[in-house]
């Protein structure tokens, strides 16, 4: 085992929405079961937003690299297995701290890539994973009606794979005008507003973060019909408006983190035979220019904003 010691560069929050560049000799030791990953490119999830703003994650702290989770890179160090130095891989790193030189990664959560995609595309394997592992525990949706809540570049996704699935109807809803983001039209149309009698037997909340929104999607899903949570909660408990739950006989399906060596590689097959979903990055910002990459994923309104990657091409 090599530990490091070297001064290795890497993103921090330095207050609420508010990220510097950083550097830091936190010794990089991966453990029997864990990677060493020099970062290629970095995504940017919905789910890192509460972070962004806070500036902290849930236990009050802000490592350096944080928030960030999906991470291509190259395995430089892997004592357990070292078959997987010098590959390619989607890796996830602990403590959601990616955007840094050099991170760790547990080997469970560490994929080979198999096809030589573009890393822009790559990355999307990573997300993608998690909305098949979702849209998989709904079944056959074949002619079901459906509908989306939030069209930032997970909704999007959950839009092309429910489209794809063979769903009859797709309405995608966002508080925000979507209309020109990739694969809007997976949708049969995109809104702002539904309407108070519309209801559809599969619901998704593609947001978290939001009560309400959990109550609305209960408001929007037809008697016996299933609401899929999908976006992650901030707070503990919900104020469930669980009369009309009830009432309607309806079935919740909660679906975050899947089995990794399961769905990895199906996201990355499904990609490669739908290279087109590369179109939903609409963004790539380089790691110095981390603080705006977050800010347009995040704080600017823009209809046709897809996904936002960050490279750390200027850390080679």
């Amino acid at each position: 085992m090599t530990t490091q010691t070297k001064q290795l560069r890497s993103v921090q929050m330095a207050g609420p929405a508010h990220l510097k560049p950083a550097s830091t000799t936190d010794t990089v030791v991966p453990g029997h079961a864990e990677v060493r990953v020099r970062l290629e490119l970095a995504g940017i999830c919905g789910s890192d937003k509460p972070g962004f703003v806070w500036g902290k994650d849930k236990d009050g702290n802000s490592p350096a690299g944080f928030p960030t989770h999906e991470c291509i890179g190259t395995v430089l160090e892997a004592p357990g297995h070292p078959d997987l130095v010098g590959q390619r891989v989607i890796a996830i790193p602990n403590h959601d701290a990616g955007l840094r030189e050099e991170f760790c990664a547990a080997v469970s959560k560490t994929y080979i890539l198999r096809y030589q995609l573009p890393d822009t595309t790559a990355i999307l394997a990573q997300p993608l994973a998690t909305v098949l592992a979702a849209i998989d525990r709904l079944g056959d949706i074949r002619r079901a009606s459906a509908c989306v809540l939030g069209l930032g570049p997970i909704g999007l996704m959950f839009g092309y794979v429910l489209r794809e699935r063979g769903v009859g109807s797709l309405v995608g809803y966002d508080r925000q005008d979507r209309s020109g983001a990739p694969f809007s039209s997976s949708f049969d149309r995109t809104t702002t507003e539904i309407e108070s009698d519309a209801a559809f037997d599969i619901v998704v909340d593609a947001v978290g973060h939001d009560q309400d929104l959990v109550n609305f999607a209960i408001s929007k899903t037809t008697h016996s019909g299933t609401m899929l949570a999908f976006g992650v909660p901030d707070d503990d408990i919900y104020a469930l408006n669980y009369k009309a739950f009830f009432r309607k006989c309806l079935a919740m399906i909660a679906n975050v983190q899947p089995d990794w060596q399961t769905y990895l590689p199906l996201a990355e097959e499904f990609i490669a035979a739908h290279p087109d979903l590369g179109k939903l990055v609409t963004h790539v910002f380089d790691v110095a220019e981390a603080q705006s990459a977050f800010e347009t994923a995040f704080l600017l309104e823009d209809p046709a904003r897809g996904k936002v990657l960050i490279s750390a091409g200027s850390w080679q």
